[in-house]
């Protein structure tokens, strides 16, 4: 049995979350609740879950605060969370489960069914949260990390270090500077959001690039970027516009 930790400023929410783990996810029990981040420590210390249903805003902190106050996080966790378009970037990037306010019970059974699935893979875990805190303290972009699950690996990449993503149905190649290519079982949608606001360009349906890459373009109906490694990629003439715009900020 999954021993499970609700921690959330709000008794209703905390409620529905008990509620919906105690009918529909027979293979977890919640044996503790708290309603901050000082309860939240204080009661995961004391029982030791082996999974936590994390709020990220609460009266005297967030639920990055938590973690970082715990010394031992050998535990797995989810955020839950309203739309806080900060907070959502950040766990994106770092490959971790979230669910959004009001609380959707499909949501919330797919979350910690993964969560069980997954929770053995404790280096994965740790490679995550380290990935948060690490981008959590930094205010530069270029020192921003991404974590990337391919079938059998996981690896911790510099954002600034990718050089361009593609499409492959519902994965994605990951071109990385000096590094083999990455087979990502995302779609590019999914990768672009987690890269949006670092210097990123979806020029076409099927590639997204980071603009510091680019050598030159080549004009044309929708044109062609020409990357540092010498890869071409296609600009979509919807997208031409708004490419020329971009670069021309630079």
């Amino acid at each position: 049995m999954i021993r499970v930790v609700i921690v959330d400023d709000e008794p209703n929410a905390r409620q529905v979350v008990r509620n919906i783990l105690e009918h529909y996810c027979k293979t977890v029990e919640v044996v503790g609740e708290a309603e901050n981040v000082s309860t939240g420590v204080a009661t995961i210390n004391r029982l030791k879950p082996d999974l936590v249903l994390l709020d990220i805003r609460m009266p005297d902190g967030t639920g990055f605060n938590l973690l970082k106050k715990i010394k031992n996080l050998n535990f797995h966790f989810i955020f839950i969370t309203a739309h806080e378009e900060y907070a959502i970037q950040a766990i994106k990037q770092s490959a971790l489960d979230y669910i959004v306010k009001p609380i959707n019970t499909n949501e919330l059974i797919s979350a910690v069914e993964n969560a069980v699935l997954t929770i053995p893979k404790d280096n994965e875990q740790n490679s995550k949260l380290e990935t948060l805190v690490h981008n959590e303290s930094s205010k530069d972009v270029s020192e921003k990390r991404i974590v990337l699950n391919t079938h059998d690996s996981i690896y911790v990449v510099k954002v600034q270090d990718i050089i361009s993503c593609k499409a492959d149905k519902n994965y994605t190649e990951v071109n990385i500077i000096n590094k083999p290519k990455l087979v990502i079982s995302k779609t590019l949608k999914e990768i672009e959001g987690m890269l949006a606001g670092c210097g990123f360009f979806r020029t076409h349906q099927s590639h997204l690039v980071n603009l510091k890459y680019i050598d030159h373009y080549e004009k044309g109906l929708g044109g062609i970027i020409v990357l540092q490694d010498s890869s071409r990629i296609p600009v979509s003439s919807r997208k031409k516009e708004l490419f020329l715009k971009m670069i021309s900020n630079i």
